[in-house]
């Protein structure tokens, strides 16, 4: 493993290249839950100028849990006139041929929500280079984890960390934007 000013230095490099790119979009979703059969239910995507390219409700096609509505606030109610995924998903392909880069605050999940929202819909995920700007903040703070990595952060605690004065509120467009200010912070720390 790299060594703690190498790892950061690596997440600066990283962070000045993408802050530098024509080619990427800040994305996060909000969904019914987190498990194998959930849905997305909210996207929102802008790119390096903070330019919103996608921003929308999406109307599942199971009822959102009163857990998941309680963590961003999202309700059947919200959703009973909003596109289904199958409707918005043509503007997301058009969208990711644009901007081959996602950068997602915990790619993984926002990935697999989207690969699995378009099973459901039985709909081919398009190919994206999928970037974490969470493990790379984990890197930039260099506080060890399990397993001889870094501990990851929640971006709540990342933008905290950092001193930015936007707060995210599981709201698929306000964490897109909160995700950006992280990767912009990290390479002004270059």
């Amino acid at each position: 493993m790299e060594t703690i000013g190498a790892a950061r230095a690596t997440a600066v490099g990283w962070a000045v290249e993408t802050i530098g790119r024509a080619d990427v979009v800040y994305l996060d979703t909000e969904t019914t839950g987190l498990g194998a059969l959930d849905e997305l239910v909210d996207i929102a995507a802008i790119d390096n100028s903070g330019r919103v390219l996608l921003n929308t409700l999406i109307k599942p096609r199971c009822p959102i849990p009163s857990g998941a509505a309680a963590i961003h606030g999202i309700t059947d109610w919200s959703v009973r006139d909003a596109p289904t995924w199958s409707e918005v998903y043509p503007l997301f392909v058009e969208l990711i041929a644009s901007y081959r880069h996602a950068i997602v605050y915990n790619a993984a999940f926002d990935q697999r929500l989207i690969h699995q929202t378009c099973s459901a819909c039985a709909l081919v995920p398009p190919s994206v280079n999928w970037h974490c700007a969470m493990k790379r903040y984990a890197s930039f703070a260099g506080v060890p984890g399990k397993y001889g990595g870094y501990r990851w952060h929640q971006l709540g605690q990342a933008i905290d960390q950092l001193g930015v004065k936007l707060h995210p509120d599981h709201r698929a467009l306000t964490d897109a934007r909160a995700c950006r200010a992280v990767v912009q912070a990290m390479a002004a720390a270059g």
